[in-house]
């Protein structure tokens, strides 16, 4: 269960350099087709955090075609986890933790963002058996089951209210919207962030769904990704999802279509197809590259919308195509 001590910092004397605590929080206008993150990664032993905050207003295979990108690594640390300000213009702020935050940042050519997030649901612990009846029993069988190993050492995910305004180079936007947010905490060793999908679909404040997948690239298409966790919202009932099949059509690291069969605690099938409407590939780390975007998804007639983000490794993809410049670049690659 995720309480308001968990928007603290939970590192220990015991715990080395590698321990981080994360925030992912989108901002995502789909009537607009503008599509940005606020992504905070706290090396608390260190004392420096990294800050990338970006938007996005079309489907790119470079980062290059970004609207505004703002990313900086050595930051110093907050003091406190619930309350973090930077000298780049960022606040995050927990008004009532665990549910409730206030957004605000300053940043450069005219670029503001204010927004509010109320939680329309409790945030769901992925270790917490009463929740997720799949979490592992052990440490050891937990992380190996989180999709992200020690880096989810604790993890939750929480749907809710975001409102507010975007100032994008001068031209301000509205934001209204169920969306998604998460925060991490745990050993995060940069070399060893594995390869994994994050998805989330939401079809207003009745019907939501969230779920983690392991990746495999040494596998086929259709074949390359197993369910890890996942929780669906339904009516203002959260019931963990039990397993997804999915199937991701890439053009490079570039996904195109999204089928998911997911079925949930109650046993109940939905099949979803998801397009992305914006989106591009996200270095959030320098041995990982991360494809995200906003994506249109369809359920049974009805469309919403959510983010999806499939991480790559650079250290097994070197593995796996590394090449001299003598050898044949592969037509085709799974």
């Amino acid at each position: 269960m995720i309480t308001s001590e968990d928007l603290e910092y939970h590192f220990s004397d015991k715990d080395d350099y590698t321990w981080g605590e994360t925030y992912y929080i989108p901002v995502s206008i789909p009537e607009e087709r503008i599509f940005g993150h606020i992504y905070v990664v706290v090396r608390p032993v260190l004392g420096c955090m990294q800050n990338d905050i970006r938007f996005m207003g079309c489907v790119s295979e470079t980062e290059f075609e970004a609207l505004y990108a703002d990313t900086r690594f050595h930051l110093p640390a907050p003091k406190r986890f619930s309350h973090i300000q930077g000298p780049n213009g960022l606040s995050i702020k927990a008004i009532k933790p665990p549910r409730d935050y206030r957004i605000d940042y300053v940043g450069r050519d005219g670029t503001e963002l204010r927004m509010d997030i109320i939680g329309i649901m409790n945030p769901f612990d992925i270790h917490d058996p009463k929740e997720n009846p799949l979490a592992g029993k052990t440490e050891d069988e937990r992380w190996a089951r989180s999709s992200m190993g020690s880096g989810y050492k604790g993890h939750y995910d929480m749907h809710g209210r975001f409102t507010g305004t975007l100032k994008l180079r001068g031209k301000e936007y509205k934001i209204d919207i169920v969306d998604r947010m998460n925060h991490s905490w745990g050993p995060r060793p940069e070399l060893d962030i594995p390869p994994m999908n994050s998805l989330w679909a939401q079809f207003g404040e009745d019907l939501g769904f969230r779920f983690h997948m392991h990746l495999d690239p040494t596998r086929p298409t259709g074949q390359d990704q197993k369910f890890a966790h996942g929780y669906l919202l339904d009516n203002g009932d959260v019931m963990a999802i039990m397993d997804v099949e999915m199937t991701t059509t890439r053009l490079g690291v570039t996904p195109i279509i999204f089928d998911a069969l997911v079925t949930d605690q109650r046993g109940r099938k939905h099949q979803l197809r998801g397009v992305p409407i914006v989106g591009a590939p996200w270095r959030a780390y320098g041995n990982a590259i991360c494809w995200i975007g906003l994506i249109r998804w369809e359920l049974n007639g009805k469309i919403g919308h959510g983010s999806a983000q499939e991480n790559h490794s650079l250290v097994i993809e070197a593995g796996l195509r590394g090449r001299r410049w003598d050898e044949r670049i592969p037509a085709l690659t799974g």
